[in-house]
Protein backbone atom coordinates (compact mmCIF):
# COMPACT_ATOMS: atom_id res chain seq x y z
CA UNK A 1 0.00 0.00 0.00
CA UNK A 2 1.13 3.62 -0.60
CA UNK A 3 0.36 7.45 1.12
CA UNK A 4 -0.08 9.94 -1.36
CA UNK A 5 1.66 12.97 0.20
CA UNK A 6 -0.79 15.93 1.19
CA UNK A 7 0.18 18.01 -1.34
CA UNK A 8 -1.59 15.68 -3.86
CA UNK A 9 -4.23 15.30 -1.83
CA UNK A 10 -6.48 18.11 -3.94
CA UNK A 11 -10.34 18.52 -2.43
CA UNK A 12 -12.96 16.96 -3.94
CA UNK A 13 -15.59 18.98 -6.00
CA UNK A 14 -19.37 18.72 -4.98
CA UNK A 15 -21.54 18.28 -7.92
CA UNK A 16 -23.35 21.49 -6.76
CA UNK A 17 -19.89 23.38 -7.07
CA UNK A 18 -18.82 23.40 -3.45
CA UNK A 19 -15.38 22.55 -2.83
CA UNK A 20 -14.95 19.54 -0.32
CA UNK A 21 -11.65 19.58 1.81
CA UNK A 22 -9.41 16.68 1.19
CA UNK A 23 -9.45 14.35 4.18
CA UNK A 24 -6.46 14.67 6.55
CA UNK A 25 -6.73 11.36 8.52
CA UNK A 26 -4.82 10.10 11.51
CA UNK A 27 -3.04 7.83 11.64
CA UNK A 28 -2.93 7.76 7.72
CA UNK A 29 -4.07 5.04 5.69
CA UNK A 30 -1.96 2.64 3.51
CA UNK A 31 -3.57 4.04 0.18
CA UNK A 32 -5.88 6.69 -0.88
CA UNK A 33 -7.49 7.63 -4.06
CA UNK A 34 -9.93 10.79 -4.58
CA UNK A 35 -13.38 11.13 -7.27
CA UNK A 36 -15.27 13.63 -7.74
CA UNK A 37 -17.97 14.69 -5.78
CA UNK A 38 -19.42 13.61 -1.97
CA UNK A 39 -21.86 11.09 -0.21
CA UNK A 40 -24.22 13.36 2.12
CA UNK A 41 -26.35 11.72 5.34
CA UNK A 42 -29.61 12.17 5.63
CA UNK A 43 -32.67 11.41 7.02
CA UNK A 44 -33.05 8.27 4.98
CA UNK A 45 -29.33 7.26 6.00
CA UNK A 46 -29.54 3.50 6.87
CA UNK A 47 -26.76 1.40 8.14
CA UNK A 48 -26.72 -1.85 6.57
CA UNK A 49 -24.73 -5.02 7.92
CA UNK A 50 -25.34 -8.47 8.47
CA UNK A 51 -25.67 -9.89 11.56
CA UNK A 52 -22.06 -11.22 12.78
CA UNK A 53 -20.88 -7.46 12.13
CA UNK A 54 -24.07 -5.29 13.95
CA UNK A 55 -22.19 -4.09 16.91
CA UNK A 56 -19.83 -2.43 14.32
CA UNK A 57 -23.39 -0.86 12.82
CA UNK A 58 -24.70 -0.22 16.58
CA UNK A 59 -21.92 1.64 17.24
CA UNK A 60 -21.10 4.11 14.52
CA UNK A 61 -24.83 5.01 14.89
CA UNK A 62 -24.62 5.45 18.17
CA UNK A 63 -21.41 7.78 17.11
CA UNK A 64 -22.86 9.60 15.21
CA UNK A 65 -26.39 10.12 16.38
CA UNK A 66 -26.04 12.59 19.02
CA UNK A 67 -24.47 15.19 16.35
CA UNK A 68 -26.35 14.44 13.23
CA UNK A 69 -29.72 13.91 14.75
CA UNK A 70 -29.86 11.41 12.08
CA UNK A 71 -31.67 7.94 12.70
CA UNK A 72 -29.44 6.46 10.79
CA UNK A 73 -31.07 2.98 11.29
CA UNK A 74 -29.06 -0.38 11.63
CA UNK A 75 -30.94 -2.82 8.96
CA UNK A 76 -30.05 -6.50 9.68
CA UNK A 77 -29.59 -8.01 6.62
CA UNK A 78 -30.00 -4.75 4.54
CA UNK A 79 -28.25 -3.47 1.48
CA UNK A 80 -27.08 0.44 0.57
CA UNK A 81 -26.46 3.32 2.47
CA UNK A 82 -23.45 3.14 4.57
CA UNK A 83 -23.09 -0.67 3.94
CA UNK A 84 -20.93 -2.98 6.50
CA UNK A 85 -19.28 -6.12 4.82
CA UNK A 86 -17.56 -8.69 6.97
CA UNK A 87 -16.81 -11.20 4.37
CA UNK A 88 -13.25 -13.53 6.08
CA UNK A 89 -12.60 -15.01 2.55
CA UNK A 90 -11.83 -11.94 1.79
CA UNK A 91 -8.11 -11.49 0.94
CA UNK A 92 -6.93 -9.27 4.05
CA UNK A 93 -5.21 -9.15 7.06
CA UNK A 94 -6.05 -8.67 10.17
CA UNK A 95 -7.66 -5.42 11.76
CA UNK A 96 -7.33 -4.63 7.61
CA UNK A 97 -10.16 -2.68 5.69
CA UNK A 98 -11.30 -1.34 2.28
CA UNK A 99 -13.60 1.95 2.17
CA UNK A 100 -15.25 3.39 -0.53
CA UNK A 101 -17.29 6.63 -1.00
CA UNK A 102 -19.46 6.81 -4.13
CA UNK A 103 -22.10 9.15 -3.96
CA UNK A 104 -24.47 6.84 -3.74
CA UNK A 105 -23.30 4.76 -0.76
CA UNK A 106 -20.58 4.21 0.91
CA UNK A 107 -19.06 0.32 1.51
CA UNK A 108 -16.70 -1.09 4.73
CA UNK A 109 -15.22 -4.15 4.14
CA UNK A 110 -13.12 -6.05 6.35
CA UNK A 111 -12.24 -10.34 7.03
CA UNK A 112 -12.96 -9.41 10.77
CA UNK A 113 -14.67 -7.46 13.15
CA UNK A 114 -11.55 -5.01 14.11
CA UNK A 115 -10.70 -4.80 10.39
CA UNK A 116 -14.46 -3.62 9.96
CA UNK A 117 -14.60 -1.48 13.53
CA UNK A 118 -11.48 0.24 12.03
CA UNK A 119 -12.89 1.19 9.20
CA UNK A 120 -15.83 2.91 10.60
CA UNK A 121 -13.65 4.68 12.46
CA UNK A 122 -11.92 6.46 9.55
CA UNK A 123 -15.55 7.21 8.05
CA UNK A 124 -16.11 9.20 11.19
CA UNK A 125 -12.78 11.03 10.40
CA UNK A 126 -14.34 11.71 6.84
CA UNK A 127 -16.88 13.78 8.62
CA UNK A 128 -16.70 17.55 9.54
CA UNK A 129 -15.35 17.61 13.03
CA UNK A 130 -18.54 18.59 14.43
CA UNK A 131 -19.66 15.10 13.85
CA UNK A 132 -17.98 13.97 17.04
CA UNK A 133 -20.04 16.41 19.04
CA UNK A 134 -22.01 14.96 22.00
CA UNK A 135 -24.96 17.50 21.26
CA UNK A 136 -26.87 18.06 18.22
CA UNK A 137 -25.46 20.67 15.82
CA UNK A 138 -27.20 23.42 13.81
CA UNK A 139 -28.14 21.39 10.58
CA UNK A 140 -24.78 21.41 9.01
CA UNK A 141 -24.54 19.31 5.51
CA UNK A 142 -23.39 15.66 7.23
CA UNK A 143 -20.92 15.20 3.45
CA UNK A 144 -18.08 12.79 2.90
CA UNK A 145 -15.84 13.40 -0.22
CA UNK A 146 -15.86 10.45 -2.82
CA UNK A 147 -13.00 8.40 -1.74
CA UNK A 148 -11.18 4.96 -1.63
CA UNK A 149 -9.12 3.61 0.79
CA UNK A 150 -7.33 0.27 1.52
CA UNK A 151 -5.76 0.29 4.85
CA UNK A 152 -3.61 -2.09 7.08
CA UNK A 153 -1.29 -2.08 10.51
CA UNK A 154 2.04 -2.28 10.49
CA UNK A 155 2.13 -3.69 13.96
CA UNK A 156 -0.28 -5.80 15.94
CA UNK A 157 0.55 -3.96 19.12
CA UNK A 158 -0.55 -0.29 19.20
CA UNK A 159 -0.96 0.39 22.95
CA UNK A 160 -0.60 3.17 25.43
CA UNK A 161 0.09 2.80 29.50
CA UNK A 162 -1.63 4.89 31.76
CA UNK A 163 -0.05 4.93 35.32
CA UNK A 164 -2.79 4.99 37.80
CA UNK A 165 -0.67 3.82 41.10
CA UNK A 166 1.02 7.19 41.20
CA UNK A 167 -2.04 9.08 41.15
CA UNK A 168 -5.57 7.21 41.00
CA UNK A 169 -7.61 7.54 37.82
CA UNK A 170 -11.39 6.22 38.28
CA UNK A 171 -12.87 3.93 35.65
CA UNK A 172 -15.21 6.54 33.76
CA UNK A 173 -11.87 8.62 32.87
CA UNK A 174 -10.51 5.72 31.54
CA UNK A 175 -13.23 4.67 29.49
CA UNK A 176 -12.96 8.28 28.07
CA UNK A 177 -9.29 7.46 26.69
CA UNK A 178 -10.46 4.21 25.59
CA UNK A 179 -12.57 6.12 23.20
CA UNK A 180 -9.94 7.81 22.17
CA UNK A 181 -7.79 5.33 21.95
CA UNK A 182 -10.34 3.44 19.76
CA UNK A 183 -10.99 6.61 17.76
CA UNK A 184 -6.47 6.55 16.59
CA UNK A 185 -6.88 2.44 15.98
CA UNK A 186 -4.79 1.67 19.39
CA UNK A 187 -5.72 -2.14 20.49
CA UNK A 188 -3.72 -2.16 23.80
CA UNK A 189 -4.42 -0.47 27.02
CA UNK A 190 -1.62 -1.22 29.53
CA UNK A 191 -2.67 -0.38 33.00
CA UNK A 192 0.00 0.24 35.96
CA UNK A 193 -1.81 -1.10 38.58
CA UNK A 194 0.57 -1.22 41.27
CA UNK A 195 3.64 0.78 42.66
CA UNK A 196 5.10 2.10 45.69
CA UNK A 197 2.79 4.65 46.08
CA UNK A 198 -0.44 2.76 45.17
CA UNK A 199 -2.12 -0.62 44.98
CA UNK A 200 -5.23 -0.11 42.87
CA UNK A 201 -6.69 -3.73 42.12
CA UNK A 202 -8.99 -5.44 44.33
CA UNK A 203 -7.56 -8.94 45.25
CA UNK A 204 -9.70 -11.25 47.45
CA UNK A 205 -7.34 -13.29 48.75
CA UNK A 206 -5.29 -9.83 50.13
CA UNK A 207 -7.81 -7.65 50.94
CA UNK A 208 -5.70 -5.25 52.38
CA UNK A 209 -3.73 -4.24 49.27
CA UNK A 210 -5.90 -2.59 48.29
CA UNK A 211 -8.21 -1.40 51.36
CA UNK A 212 -4.71 0.09 52.78
CA UNK A 213 -2.30 -0.12 49.79
CA UNK A 214 -5.01 1.60 47.96
CA UNK A 215 -6.04 4.44 50.55
CA UNK A 216 -3.68 7.24 49.05
CA UNK A 217 -1.64 8.36 46.36
CA UNK A 218 1.66 10.82 45.54
CA UNK A 219 1.20 13.86 47.49
CA UNK A 220 -0.90 12.41 50.09
CA UNK A 221 -4.34 12.37 48.45
CA UNK A 222 -7.41 9.54 49.01
CA UNK A 223 -6.25 7.20 46.03
CA UNK A 224 -8.56 4.62 45.26
CA UNK A 225 -9.01 1.49 43.57
CA UNK A 226 -10.88 -0.62 41.18
CA UNK A 227 -13.03 -3.50 42.60
CA UNK A 228 -13.19 -6.82 40.40
CA UNK A 229 -16.60 -5.72 39.25
CA UNK A 230 -15.31 -2.57 37.95
CA UNK A 231 -12.51 -4.13 36.52
CA UNK A 232 -14.13 -6.49 34.89
CA UNK A 233 -16.43 -3.90 33.35
CA UNK A 234 -13.68 -1.46 32.20
CA UNK A 235 -11.93 -4.63 30.65
CA UNK A 236 -15.13 -5.55 28.91
CA UNK A 237 -15.94 -2.05 27.92
CA UNK A 238 -12.65 -1.97 26.19
CA UNK A 239 -13.48 -5.40 24.15
CA UNK A 240 -15.88 -3.88 22.82
CA UNK A 241 -13.55 -1.04 21.09
CA UNK A 242 -11.06 -4.02 20.29
CA UNK A 243 -8.61 -2.58 22.72
CA UNK A 244 -7.00 -5.52 25.39
CA UNK A 245 -6.33 -4.56 28.85
CA UNK A 246 -3.16 -5.61 29.83
CA UNK A 247 -2.96 -5.12 34.02
CA UNK A 248 0.96 -5.01 35.11
CA UNK A 249 1.60 -5.92 38.64
CA UNK A 250 4.93 -4.39 39.55
CA UNK A 251 7.13 -6.90 41.03
CA UNK A 252 10.03 -7.29 42.68
CA UNK A 253 10.36 -3.51 42.99
CA UNK A 254 8.31 -0.82 43.46
CA UNK A 255 6.15 -2.80 45.62
CA UNK A 256 6.11 -0.12 48.95
CA UNK A 257 2.09 -0.42 48.98
CA UNK A 258 2.17 -4.56 49.38
CA UNK A 259 4.36 -3.92 51.84
CA UNK A 260 2.45 -1.17 53.97
CA UNK A 261 -0.48 -3.85 53.43
CA UNK A 262 0.99 -6.97 55.13
CA UNK A 263 3.75 -7.23 57.65
CA UNK A 264 4.59 -10.98 56.59
CA UNK A 265 5.78 -9.54 53.19
CA UNK A 266 8.58 -7.63 55.21
CA UNK A 267 11.47 -8.85 57.03
CA UNK A 268 11.03 -7.31 59.94
CA UNK A 269 7.17 -8.76 59.86
CA UNK A 270 5.90 -5.24 60.15
CA UNK A 271 3.73 -3.03 57.75
CA UNK A 272 5.78 0.11 56.16
CA UNK A 273 4.44 3.61 56.66
CA UNK A 274 2.65 4.33 53.10
CA UNK A 275 4.57 6.00 50.88
CA UNK A 276 3.45 8.93 48.91
CA UNK A 277 6.27 10.76 47.84
CA UNK A 278 7.05 11.31 43.67
CA UNK A 279 10.78 10.33 43.52
CA UNK A 280 11.20 6.70 42.82
CA UNK A 281 11.94 4.64 45.89
CA UNK A 282 11.66 1.04 44.43
CA UNK A 283 10.77 -0.38 47.75
CA UNK A 284 11.08 -4.38 46.73
CA UNK A 285 9.37 -7.57 48.37
CA UNK A 286 11.16 -9.70 50.71
CA UNK A 287 11.78 -12.48 48.30
CA UNK A 288 13.30 -15.08 50.94
CA UNK A 289 10.06 -14.50 53.17
CA UNK A 290 7.98 -17.74 53.57
CA UNK A 291 4.93 -15.78 52.33
CA UNK A 292 6.01 -13.94 49.09
CA UNK A 293 5.31 -17.35 46.84
CA UNK A 294 2.08 -17.77 47.74
CA UNK A 295 1.42 -13.81 47.56
CA UNK A 296 2.69 -13.69 44.20
CA UNK A 297 0.62 -16.99 42.98
CA UNK A 298 -2.55 -15.50 44.43
CA UNK A 299 -2.39 -11.99 43.24
CA UNK A 300 -1.21 -12.78 39.85
CA UNK A 301 -4.19 -15.76 39.54
CA UNK A 302 -6.81 -13.26 40.93
CA UNK A 303 -5.62 -11.01 38.04
CA UNK A 304 -5.64 -13.47 35.63
CA UNK A 305 -9.00 -14.50 35.85
CA UNK A 306 -10.62 -11.37 35.73
CA UNK A 307 -8.35 -10.87 32.46
CA UNK A 308 -9.21 -12.49 29.37
CA UNK A 309 -6.89 -11.28 27.42
CA UNK A 310 -3.09 -12.96 26.61
CA UNK A 311 -1.11 -11.40 28.65
CA UNK A 312 0.08 -10.51 32.16
CA UNK A 313 2.68 -7.73 32.87
CA UNK A 314 4.51 -8.29 35.60
CA UNK A 315 7.21 -5.48 35.87
CA UNK A 316 10.35 -6.36 36.73
CA UNK A 317 12.08 -2.94 36.55
CA UNK A 318 14.61 -1.13 38.82
CA UNK A 319 14.40 -3.89 41.29
CA UNK A 320 17.07 -1.75 43.51
CA UNK A 321 18.62 -4.09 46.55
CA UNK A 322 17.96 -7.57 44.88
CA UNK A 323 20.56 -9.53 43.97
CA UNK A 324 20.95 -10.80 40.38
CA UNK A 325 20.70 -14.10 41.60
CA UNK A 326 17.46 -13.72 43.45
CA UNK A 327 15.93 -11.46 40.14
CA UNK A 328 16.67 -13.88 38.35
CA UNK A 329 15.04 -16.95 40.09
CA UNK A 330 12.28 -14.91 40.62
CA UNK A 331 11.65 -13.92 37.30
CA UNK A 332 11.99 -17.61 36.02
CA UNK A 333 8.86 -18.21 38.84
CA UNK A 334 7.00 -15.48 37.76
CA UNK A 335 7.01 -16.52 34.09
CA UNK A 336 6.13 -20.29 35.31
CA UNK A 337 2.96 -18.74 37.36
CA UNK A 338 2.34 -16.61 34.38
CA UNK A 339 2.05 -19.50 31.81
CA UNK A 340 -0.09 -22.17 34.66
CA UNK A 341 -2.38 -19.22 34.41
CA UNK A 342 -2.73 -19.39 30.51
CA UNK A 343 -1.06 -16.29 30.15
CA UNK A 344 2.43 -14.76 28.54
CA UNK A 345 4.57 -12.65 30.34
CA UNK A 346 5.63 -9.52 29.85
CA UNK A 347 8.21 -7.43 31.98
CA UNK A 348 9.98 -4.57 31.10
CA UNK A 349 13.28 -4.40 29.37
CA UNK A 350 15.51 -5.47 32.50
CA UNK A 351 14.16 -9.18 32.77
CA UNK A 352 16.67 -9.74 29.23
CA UNK A 353 18.95 -10.50 31.29
CA UNK A 354 17.00 -13.88 32.77
CA UNK A 355 17.20 -17.11 31.17
CA UNK A 356 13.23 -17.56 29.74
CA UNK A 357 11.75 -19.27 27.91
CA UNK A 358 9.73 -18.17 24.62
CA UNK A 359 6.73 -16.88 24.22
CA UNK A 360 7.19 -14.19 26.30
CA UNK A 361 6.79 -10.21 25.52
CA UNK A 362 9.70 -7.66 26.22
CA UNK A 363 8.49 -3.82 26.67
CA UNK A 364 12.01 -1.90 25.98
CA UNK A 365 11.81 1.63 28.08
CA UNK A 366 15.85 2.19 28.87
CA UNK A 367 18.77 -0.65 28.17
CA UNK A 368 18.47 -1.37 24.16
CA UNK A 369 20.98 -4.33 25.08
CA UNK A 370 18.45 -5.86 27.19
CA UNK A 371 15.91 -5.59 25.16
CA UNK A 372 18.59 -7.47 22.36
CA UNK A 373 19.05 -9.83 24.80
CA UNK A 374 15.62 -10.78 25.32
CA UNK A 375 14.81 -10.87 21.32
CA UNK A 376 17.97 -13.60 21.03
CA UNK A 377 15.99 -16.10 23.48
CA UNK A 378 13.04 -16.04 21.61
CA UNK A 379 11.37 -12.58 22.79
CA UNK A 380 9.33 -10.13 20.99
CA UNK A 381 9.89 -6.31 21.62
CA UNK A 382 7.35 -3.64 22.82
CA UNK A 383 8.43 -0.18 21.70
CA UNK A 384 8.73 2.75 24.51
CA UNK A 385 12.15 4.11 24.21
CA UNK A 386 11.86 7.06 26.99
CA UNK A 387 13.56 9.34 24.70
CA UNK A 388 10.29 9.40 22.35
CA UNK A 389 7.65 7.36 24.18
CA UNK A 390 7.62 8.52 27.98
CA UNK A 391 4.52 10.74 27.89
CA UNK A 392 5.56 12.21 31.34
CA UNK A 393 8.12 14.55 29.60
CA UNK A 394 7.71 17.48 29.15
CA UNK A 395 6.76 19.04 25.95
CA UNK A 396 8.76 22.11 26.03
CA UNK A 397 10.57 24.87 27.89
CA UNK A 398 7.47 26.59 28.74
CA UNK A 399 5.90 23.29 30.12
CA UNK A 400 4.38 23.82 33.41
CA UNK A 401 4.97 20.39 34.74
CA UNK A 402 6.38 17.26 33.45
CA UNK A 403 10.09 15.33 33.86
CA UNK A 404 13.11 16.03 31.88
CA UNK A 405 15.56 12.88 32.68
CA UNK A 406 14.62 11.40 29.25
CA UNK A 407 14.83 15.19 27.26
CA UNK A 408 11.89 16.71 26.60
CA UNK A 409 9.38 15.12 24.11
CA UNK A 410 7.27 16.99 21.29
CA UNK A 411 5.10 15.92 18.90
CA UNK A 412 8.11 15.22 16.22
CA UNK A 413 10.08 13.39 18.91
CA UNK A 414 7.35 11.55 19.47
CA UNK A 415 6.48 10.48 15.78
CA UNK A 416 9.95 10.79 14.10
CA UNK A 417 11.54 7.35 15.00
CA UNK A 418 11.72 3.90 14.23
CA UNK A 419 10.30 1.12 16.35
CA UNK A 420 12.48 -1.43 14.65
CA UNK A 421 16.23 -1.05 15.94
CA UNK A 422 19.21 -1.60 13.72
CA UNK A 423 19.80 -5.02 13.14
CA UNK A 424 16.43 -6.56 14.45
CA UNK A 425 13.60 -7.35 11.70
CA UNK A 426 10.31 -6.24 11.78
CA UNK A 427 9.12 -9.61 12.75
CA UNK A 428 11.35 -9.61 16.30
CA UNK A 429 9.04 -6.20 17.51
CA UNK A 430 5.35 -6.15 18.00
CA UNK A 431 4.21 -3.00 18.59
CA UNK A 432 5.11 -0.06 20.03
CA UNK A 433 3.60 1.99 23.49
CA UNK A 434 3.38 5.40 24.45
CA UNK A 435 3.86 5.55 28.17
CA UNK A 436 2.45 7.87 31.00
CA UNK A 437 3.81 7.88 34.31
CA UNK A 438 1.48 9.71 36.60
CA UNK A 439 4.00 11.43 39.44
CA UNK A 440 3.04 14.82 38.34
CA UNK A 441 -0.46 13.83 36.08
CA UNK A 442 -3.09 14.33 39.03
CA UNK A 443 -6.01 15.17 36.70
CA UNK A 444 -7.94 14.88 33.40
CA UNK A 445 -6.68 17.82 32.46
CA UNK A 446 -2.89 17.25 32.74
CA UNK A 447 -3.49 13.52 31.58
CA UNK A 448 -5.07 15.13 28.38
CA UNK A 449 -2.42 17.45 27.96
CA UNK A 450 0.07 14.89 28.13
CA UNK A 451 -0.97 12.16 26.39
CA UNK A 452 -2.92 14.64 23.32
CA UNK A 453 -1.89 14.86 20.63
CA UNK A 454 1.50 12.95 21.09
CA UNK A 455 -0.53 9.62 20.96
CA UNK A 456 -1.92 10.68 17.62
CA UNK A 457 1.41 10.54 16.49
CA UNK A 458 2.54 7.07 18.53
CA UNK A 459 -0.74 5.85 16.67
CA UNK A 460 0.70 6.94 13.11
CA UNK A 461 4.10 5.24 14.45
CA UNK A 462 2.32 1.83 15.29
CA UNK A 463 0.03 1.67 12.30
CA UNK A 464 1.40 3.26 9.30
CA UNK A 465 4.08 1.62 7.14
CA UNK A 466 7.46 2.90 7.71
CA UNK A 467 8.20 4.25 4.18
CA UNK A 468 4.55 5.82 4.21
CA UNK A 469 5.36 8.26 7.15
CA UNK A 470 6.61 12.23 6.80
CA UNK A 471 6.81 14.49 9.48
CA UNK A 472 5.83 17.41 7.46
CA UNK A 473 2.81 15.55 5.96
CA UNK A 474 1.52 14.89 9.23
CA UNK A 475 2.11 17.87 11.19
CA UNK A 476 -0.29 18.98 8.35
CA UNK A 477 -3.36 16.45 9.42
CA UNK A 478 -2.80 16.37 12.94
CA UNK A 479 -3.42 20.21 12.72
CA UNK A 480 -6.48 19.69 11.36
CA UNK A 481 -7.17 17.04 13.39
CA UNK A 482 -6.93 19.09 16.14
CA UNK A 483 -10.73 20.62 15.70
CA UNK A 484 -11.81 17.04 16.40
CA UNK A 485 -10.00 16.91 19.41
CA UNK A 486 -11.29 20.02 20.70
CA UNK A 487 -14.86 18.62 19.84
CA UNK A 488 -14.09 16.13 21.92
CA UNK A 489 -13.17 17.84 24.53
CA UNK A 490 -9.47 17.03 24.63
CA UNK A 491 -7.32 19.66 26.60
CA UNK A 492 -4.35 18.71 24.26
CA UNK A 493 -1.03 20.50 23.51
CA UNK A 494 -1.26 22.81 21.17
CA UNK A 495 2.22 22.20 19.77
CA UNK A 496 4.37 25.23 17.86
CA UNK A 497 5.27 22.57 15.66
CA UNK A 498 2.27 21.63 14.17
CA UNK A 499 -0.24 23.84 11.62
CA UNK A 500 -3.15 23.80 14.25
CA UNK A 501 -5.93 24.83 12.11
CA UNK A 502 -8.38 27.52 13.68
CA UNK A 503 -11.98 26.36 14.55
Amino acid sequence: MRLLPVSLLLACVDPKGEDLPAPLLVPAPGWMEHGEGSYTLDGDTIISVSADGAAAADQLAEALRPATGLALEVVVGGDGGIALELDPSLDLPPEAYTLDVFSDGVTIAASDLAGLFYGTQTFRQLLPAEAASSSRQADPLWRVPVVSIEDEPRFPWRGAMIDVARHFFGPEELERQIDLLALHKFNRLHLHLTDDQGWRIEIRSWPLLAEVGGSTEVGGGPGGYYTQDEYVALVEYAAERHVTVVPEIDFPGHAHAALASYGELNESGEPLDPYTGAPVISTPLWLEGPATSGFVADVLGEVAALTPGAWLHVGGDEAIGVSSAQYGAFIADMQAVVEAEGKTLVGWDEIGVVPLAPPFLTQHWLDEDNARDAVAQGAQLVASPAEHAYLDMEQSTSADYGQTWAGRIDVQDAYDWEPVPVGLDDADVVGIEGAMWSEYIDSRERMDFMLWPRLAAHAEVGWAAADARDWDDFRVRLGAHGERLEVLGVGYYASRQVEWVEP
